[in-house]
């Protein structure tokens, strides 16, 4: 069995492969102030929940965007599983061609989600991935990484509203029946997740103009789950997208270590 974890600025997102598949999985909050020593109870808990024994993992790999938290969850991972844990960086190889400005700059959870979407579905692609923030990665025909979009995350967005407007408050994160609110949460709701959908439909139309051909679109992140039931069909929902492509670079890093 095979430890993954992506750790990004709202959440630690864990999940175990067994046999080339997601065995479990679990999200929790990221959280600075935590000790490794507590980091290891949270993630030992969650395997204790699913009746894993640590002395069955091969080992584990993590990507992580929060450099104030990584190390933390580096060392708490080892101490759990008495086993040396991965970190994507450059120096892991990963088989994605990063055709960017300065590719260093690319965060390994980005990497991560190509990878795995080139791996599960093919280029080219859109991979729409909503966290923290929104970002909307395109892989060209070749397969390779071109080059995103990034735009503020919905609950972000919720937050901005909230904090800037004195009438305007926090509110359930729901969508609405209709696009025309008649009450404060409704009208709030419509704006982000229908206008977030409609900003990623619309951007992905740009991209798809400016390469010259369709591509393949899919949905992922933890905040994906808000807008799932309302993107049009020909966009592909995966939650899981993450793990697939950290379960590919340890692989692939296995590999060429043995």
């Amino acid at each position: 069995m095979i430890l993954l974890l992506d750790l990004g600025n709202t959440n630690l997102y864990c999940g175990v492969y067994q046999n080339e598949a997601l065995l479990c999985e679990y999200r929790t909050h990221s959280d600075v102030f935590k000790s490794s020593y507590e980091y290891k109870k949270i993630i030992g808990d969650f395997l204790t929940a699913n009746n894993l024994k640590v002395e069955d993992f091969e080992g584990a790999i993590l990507s992580s965007v929060v450099p104030a938290l990584g190390n933390t969850i580096k060392n708490a991972v080892e101490a759990l599983l008495r086993k040396s844990c991965m970190v994507v960086s450059k120096n892991l190889k990963s088989g994605l061609s990063i055709k960017i400005d300065n590719p260093s700059e690319l965060g390994s959870d980005l990497v991560a989600d190509s990878v795995g979407a080139k791996y599960r579905y093919k280029a080219p692609l859109i991979i729409c991935d909503l966290g923290t923030a929104t970002k909307m990665l395109v892989l060209d025909e070749k397969g390779n990484f071109v080059g995103c979009i990034i735009f503020p995350g919905i609950k972000i967005s919720m937050k901005a509203l909230s904090n800037n407007a004195a009438q305007l408050m926090d509110t359930s994160l729901i969508a609405p029946d209709k696009v025309i609110g008649k009450n404060s949460s409704d009208s709030i709701n419509s704006g982000l997740i229908y206008g977030h959908i409609e900003m990623i439909k619309g951007l992905s139309a740009k991209i798809e103009a400016e390469l010259g051909y369709p591509l393949k679109k899919v949905i992922t992140g933890g905040n994906s789950i808000l807008i799932k039931d309302h993107i049009p069909a020909d966009y592909i929902f995966d939650p899981s997208l993450i793990l697939e492509g950290l379960y590919r670079i340890y692989m692939k890093n296995r590999k060429e270590d043995d």
